[in-house]
């Protein structure tokens, strides 16, 4: 990323020339090389919430309209919506290419000892994460799928579940706010934890396959489309079929079974549901040819586990020769490349690439893991994941500028949030050097590459003595202060970026004198 137009590559050339120079190119220089100075010397200076800040931070994504108009109380104007133009997605006129992520837990979670429904914490940290990457579309599973368990939408045929929309209200509230836009799928078919369209043939004891077929599949499968698509968000007042920042609904994951009776069926009447709304189809590997002649297929949505560019290349002709919409929905991220990115940037038949997948901070301290090999943090937690993640930043930034704004340029990493400190407490009783060890842990916070702990013997206000100068990170909590003073203390938590550009003081956190030892 160039920011700066004095570089080191030029010292050569300069010096060469510097006697030649004019004084008003000397004048330049100098103030080129003063500037640089005073980058150096902010860059190495001790943390503070007073540091300079640089001023490119990532661009909002454009605001999306998702309330209610006041002339209908109902629909969003039509220009809020994602629509299709033959082969192209676009936006306000402008052709709309994205780099997207797969946040596939945002409606209910199965990574935190069970299967439960995502705090507004995780969502919101997820979500802001994607943004700061310079994702603008997140496919997002169990916003859609939510069949088969006692947590779901639909726990057992016909009997729904009005709290499970909680967690998918928010999640949609949230990325309606960010200028996110959602691609939800409608069922699955894998037998995953959030549901599947197994659930439906299950309950109806008839074979798996004949969920194409049997009627009473198909009317029950409609049902639950039609309760969620017309529930109400009351956090943004419209029905979700009538919510902007849904670009797509998905007829469902990986359906390796359409036909395509079935297709034309069930998009129909999503169709008449939510006409402003597209609508994607898929299968697990390669191109379905029933989705490229269904009239009312929007997108073709195909994933790659590894993405073989010239497979890739291929799928995408094929699909926009039939007039369509082609997506990566899914791509491993552990394939992530520079020439892979460069090849998708340029082919601009290539509409959208998601990664699989993005993962929270945990409510507590650290990371939320998951057990595919494909796990995805932002920064990174080690130099492989780091690298991986500024290859698909940059790329999701070049991706933009067919949209119209922000001109393609990855920017600067924004300013980490606010740590919460969860955890402050003596782990060992003083010895007879009147020291003891407290254990500090924080609920970490976006773009956080590193965090500072400050400590105070004379209370909450300071003064404060650094005992963790960018020491710790989200992958090396709980910290250990192993020379804390017996008396009374207070602790503080500062996150830095890559760029140690710092966020905001944690509040303070106390912990009590130390219980001396007999010993």
């Amino acid at each position: 990323m160039k920011t700066y137009a004095c570089s080191a590559n030029h010292a050569k050339a300069d010096c060469e020339h510097f006697t030649s120079m004019r004084p008003r190119h000397l004048r330049l220089l100098l103030w080129c090389v003063l500037f640089a100075i005073i980058l150096l010397s902010t860059s190495c200076a001790p943390h503070s919430n007073m540091a300079l800040v640089p001023r490119h931070f990532p661009a909002p994504n454009p605001p999306i309209d998702c309330s209610p108009t006041p002339s209908t109380g109902q629909i969003p104007p039509t220009n809020a919506y994602i629509t299709r133009k033959g082969s192209t997605l676009v936006l306000n006129d402008h052709p709309f290419r994205f780099g997207g992520a797969n946040i596939y837990w945002l409606g209910l979670d199965e990574n935190v000892g069970g299967i439960a429904y995502p705090t507004d914490f995780r969502i919101r940290d997820a979500l802001k994460t994607a943004l700061d990457m310079g994702v603008t579309v997140v496919r997002s599973h169990t916003l859609g799928i939510s069949t088969g368990n006692p947590d779901s939408l639909e726990p057992s045929l016909g009997h729904f579940n009005s709290q499970a929309f909680r967690t998918v209200d928010y999640a949609v509230d949230q990325a309606c706010h960010l200028g996110i836009r959602l691609i939800i799928p409608l069922t699955d078919n894998w037998h995953y934890y959030e549901g599947s369209y197994h659930d439906f043939t299950h309950w109806l004891k008839i074979p798996s396959q004949a969920f194409y077929t049997d009627q009473q599949a198909i009317s029950a499968f409609e049902q639950y489309i039609t309760v969620l698509l017309d529930h109400k968000n009351p956090y943004t007042g419209l029905e979700l079929r009538n919510d902007p920042t849904i670009m797509a609904w998905e007829l469902g994951n990986e359906l390796n079974g359409m036909t395509p009776s079935w297709i034309d069926t069930i998009a129909a009447f999503i169709h008449h549901l939510a006409p402003d709304q597209l609508i994607a189809a898929g299968e697990q590997f390669g191109i379905n040819p029933a989705t490229l002649t269904a009239p009312l297929i929007d997108i073709v949505d195909a994933h790659f586990y590894p993405p073989i560019i010239p497979n890739v290349i291929a799928d995408a002709n094929q699909v926009t020769n039939a007039g369509k919409v082609f997506i990566a929905g899914e791509y491993g991220s552990i394939f992530a490349n520079a020439q892979l990115f460069r090849t998708i940037e340029k082919d601009h038949k290539i509409a959208g690439w998601a990664f699989w997948s993005l993962f929270a901070h945990l409510d507590t301290y650290g990371y939320e893991q998951h057990n595919d090999g494909e796990t995805l943090h932002y920064p990174g937690i080690s130099p492989l994941m780091r690298k991986r993640d500024h290859l698909i930043r940059k790329f999701d930034y070049a991706i933009q500028k067919t949209r119209g704004i922000g001109g393609g340029y990855e920017p600067l990493e924004p300013p980490p949030g606010e740590p919460l400190i969860t955890l402050a407490r003596r782990i060992a009783k003083t010895d007879k050097h009147r020291s003891s060890s407290v254990e500090i842990a924080w609920r970490g916070t976006t773009d956080a590459a590193t965090y500072s702990i400050e400590r105070s013997t004379a209370g909450p206000s300071g003064p404060w003595s650094t005992v963790c100068n960018r020491c710790a990170t989200d992958d090396s909590t709980p910290w250990t202060d192993r020379n804390a003073p017996a008396t009374s203390l207070w602790y503080r938590v500062l996150a830095e970026n890559e760029q140690r550009i710092p966020g905001t003081w944690s509040v303070v956190k106390m912990v009590g004198a130390a219980v001396r030892s007999n010993g």
